[in-house]
């Protein structure tokens, strides 16, 4: 007979064990003497798990804070012990005596106590790991550890009586005092200690100890300690001895901060630090007599000025204050430049003709005037290039003192009224011989220089007009070094200014291109010519006007001047054949820009001249005068009246004309009498006495010197540039007013400066003129309800 006990779905229990009762305060009591031996360094000799299943039993017989808060006891009466055996006696002789050592006793003391109850703590936190796992986690407690930090801090830095994180406040600031003035502190001692105060939270734990009691201390007499510093240093520093003070003081603090201060500290410390040093007197350092600012520029210091903007530049208003200051200095320094300009303002003319009145200083002579020009053009150039590498050593490549030298440089240029003028005589003179025996390199570098200043002028339509004459010559008389120079010149002007602005400079190129193809089948036409001719044939739009300045009447004159006889029938033929080649076309034959390359017989010595078309009609006439070939040209003398007749030549023409041939420095004629003024009856032969040590000689053509204009020249020049202005003005106004249908006057005059400004600025009077004459021509028509309101009409 079988009994059933099983019941559906039942489960078979586990025999309940019956554990002994433990007493828990035993229990902890084994805790407590734990703790003891972990502060002795005996852990060793503990064991792990027979501490943490206590740990685990208290908190599994609802005795968690028996452990929790006994632990807490334990340690307050342990760093309460150890300050009183080891610290306040320390802590004591700081307060009386607060010398380097004492000091370092007391912190070193604190920090050995902090180090040892850390190691402590981080034992005690493992063997209490069920601690802190359930019975902390459950009463939101702070972790064990936690718990041991903030007693430490209350029972060592904070108790109530002893207050000992003030004197370690002060003892830690008095060390950094003693680093500063040069003598030696254990930084190890300083490093245990600060971060100590870094670790423990303030009793609201918001805050660290060491930003709550520390820091602040520290930024307060630092300031005081900088200030008195700036003081001292501003009556026996030079603005370099200076800046290089503060930086090395900066550096030092940085190390400091490296060293033992908090990361945080850092910033604070330096912004504090050049608050004191540099922003306060940023005005007074620029301007120390005889050793300041200005004398760091002109010595070319660039290692004191990299140390002087490196503290500036964190510092608006000091940064502010040195780019006021380099640009002021630039400007003198322009002040000086233009200067030496003065003499080109003279009332005197090229010519030097006039009486002075007695007591005057001879004028300078129109070579003199453009060497100065020229000279205050390199002088500019240098000067830039010196703030340049300002800009690339000491200012680190900052976009703001690039703005604030170039603003200068901008303002120096544009107060030479002649600045387009001598710009492009300039570059006139180094791509007709400044750039002989010059690297590729230097002649790029003295091109990129050229057109940085040519960005810098405000009237580029005047740089243009002077640059296109200068150009033409270079061009038609053969004298530039490299053709390559001149068209990566253009290149250059085009990515400035554009492929309008360069237009006509490409188009001049191009004429000459052309012209040497119809050289070459000319040539190939007329093979039996006797010697080797090329004519130019220019574009008018392109070129600008190439003859002589000369009276109305002088131009007239010029248009109908015939070549000798021997010439005659090949300007015809080169005519007749041009026209063949392009039909439908006109020339119209310029002698004024020409050249020619002759061979003279001076007794038993032939020479090869190279002289101006003009001075080639003047000697032929010497040569033919005989009637045949085996006269005596030394017996042909001619007036001046009677060269005139001969050539046609207008008489202001030929007068420069034979001074070049008979009063310079190659006398190919004589003149009777000798003078250096022509007047009408004076006579000239041929020279057949002349020597020259040279074969091949050029005889200087006035045309061909480019020199800076006489008053007269510069007013023609400007009245030019004023009529193109007039006409850039009336199409921008045309073109605005055609998109726009209606513009009220203030905005038309601030839209045609927006687009003209690349040119040059018109001034609103400009504008106003320009309107009148579109209104006259019926382009514009005045609102009948506004007047200030303008109307297109198409």
């Amino acid at each position: 007979m079988a009994f059933a006990n099983k019941r559906p779905g039942g489960r078979i229990l586990p025999v309940r064990r019956l554990t002994p009762q433990v007493d828990p305060q035993k229990q902890f009591e084994k805790l407590e003497a734990a703790i003891g031996e972990i502060y002795r360094h005996n852990a060793s000799q503990l064991s792990y798990e027979e501490l943490y299943r206590i740990g685990y039993g208290l908190v599994l017989s609802k005795n968690g804070s028996l452990a929790y808060d006994g632990v807490k006891g334990v340690l307050e009466s342990h760093l309460a012990d150890c300050v009183h055996q080891t610290i306040l006696a320390r802590m004591e002789a700081v307060r009386s005596n607060p010398t380097l050592a004492n000091n370092e006793a007391l912190l070193a003391s604190v920090r050995m106590l902090w180090s040892e109850h850390v190691t402590a703590m981080l034992v005690i936190k493992d063997v209490l790991m069920y601690v802190d796992k359930v019975y902390v986690k459950n009463a939101h407690l702070p972790s064990v550890y936690e718990m041991g930090m903030g007693v430490f801090r209350d029972q060592v830095l904070l108790a109530s009586r002893k207050r000992l994180s003030t004197d370690v406040a002060k003892a830690v600031l008095a060390q950094v005092a003693a680093e500063r003035r040069g003598e030696h502190v254990d930084r190890t001692v300083l490093r245990g200690v600060v971060n100590m105060l870094v670790e423990l939270q303030d009793t609201d734990h918001l805050r660290t100890v060491y930003e709550e009691g520390l820091e602040p201390q520290l930024l307060m007499e630092s300031r005081a300690y900088f200030s008195s510093m700036a003081k001292a240093r501003l009556a026996d520093h030079g603005a370099a001895a200076y800046t290089q003070a503060a930086q090395n003081d900066l550096d030092a603090e940085m190390d400091r901060v490296r060293a033992y201060l908090a990361p945080s500290t850092g910033t604070a410390l330096q912004s504090v630090l050049l608050d004191e040093l540099i922003d306060k007197h940023a005005d007074s350092i620029l301007r120390i007599p005889e050793a300041g600012l200005v004398q760091l520029l002109d010595r070319r210091d660039a290692a004191a000025l990299k140390v002087l903007y490196g503290l500036y530049l964190p510092l608006p208003a000091a940064l502010s204050t040195l780019q006021s200051s380099i640009h002021g200095h630039v400007l003198e320094l322009g002040e000086r430049l233009a200067a030496s300009l003065a003499p080109l303002a003279a009332t005197a003319n090229a010519d030097g003709k006039g009486e002075k009145p007695a007591g005057q200083p001879q004028a300078l002579t129109l070579a003199a005037k453009t060497a100065m020009a020229l000279r205050w053009v390199q002088d500019l150039l240098e000067l830039y290039d010196v703030y340049d590498e300002f800009l690339h050593t000491s200012f680190n490549e900052n976009p703001s003192m690039r703005q604030t030298i170039h603003d200068a440089f901008i303002k120096v240029i544009n107060a030479n009224s002649r600045a387009a003028e001598v710009l492009s005589l300039f570059i006139d003179d180094n791509l007709k011989s400044g750039l002989r025996r010059k690297s590729e390199q230097e002649i790029d570098h003295v091109l990129e220089r050229t057109v940085l200043m040519f960005r810098f002028l405000q009237n580029k339509d005047a740089f243009e007009h002077y640059y296109k004459l200068h150009l033409a010559k270079r061009l038609l008389l053969g004298r530039t070094l490299s053709d390559d120079a001149e068209q990566s010149l253009v290149s250059k002007l085009k990515v400035e200014c554009g492929s309008q602005f360069t237009l006509k400079l490409e188009g001049m190129f191009k004429d000459m291109q052309l012209s040497a193809d119809l050289a070459r089948g000319f040539k190939d036409v007329d093979p039996l010519l006797g010697f080797d001719m090329s004519a130019s044939v220019l574009t008018p739009t392109y070129w600008p006007p190439l003859a002589p300045q000369v009276s109305e009447e002088a131009q007239k004159e010029m248009h109908s001047i015939e070549p000798p006889a021997p010439l005659r029938g090949v300007v015809e033929s080169f005519t007749k054949y041009y026209l063949q080649q392009r039909s439908g076309r006109r020339l119209t034959w310029q002698y004024s820009m020409g050249s020619a390359d002759i061979k003279l017989q001076f007794g038993n010595r032939t020479y090869e001249l190279n002289v101006s078309t003009y001075q080639m009609f003047i000697l032929m006439l010497f040569a033919d005068s005989g009637g045949s070939d085996d006269s005596d040209s030394s017996e042909v003398s001619l007036t001046t009246t009677e060269i005139q007749q001969h050539t046609g030549i207008p008489n202001e023409v030929l007068v420069r004309q034979l001074q070049s041939l008979a009063c310079a420095k190659y006398r190919i004629l004589t003149k009777a009498p000798m003078s250096r003024d022509v007047r009408p009856t004076d006579r000239f032969t041929f020279n057949t006495g002349f020597k020259s040590a040279q074969y091949r000689i050029r005889i200087p053509a006035v045309a061909a010197k480019s020199s800076v204009e006489t008053e007269k020249e510069k007013s023609a020049s400007m009245a030019t540039i004023g009529m193109e202005r007039q006409y850039l003005a009336e199409a921008a106004i045309v073109r605005i007013m055609k998109a726009r249908k209606q513009m009220l006057h203030e905005q038309l005059v601030t839209e045609v400066i927006n687009q003209l400004s690349a040119r040059f600025l018109p001034t609103p009077k400009m504008i106003k003129d320009a309107v009148g004459r579109l209104i006259d021509r019926d382009y514009l028509q005045r609102s009948p309800d506004d007047p200030r309101l303008y109307n297109y009409l198409a």
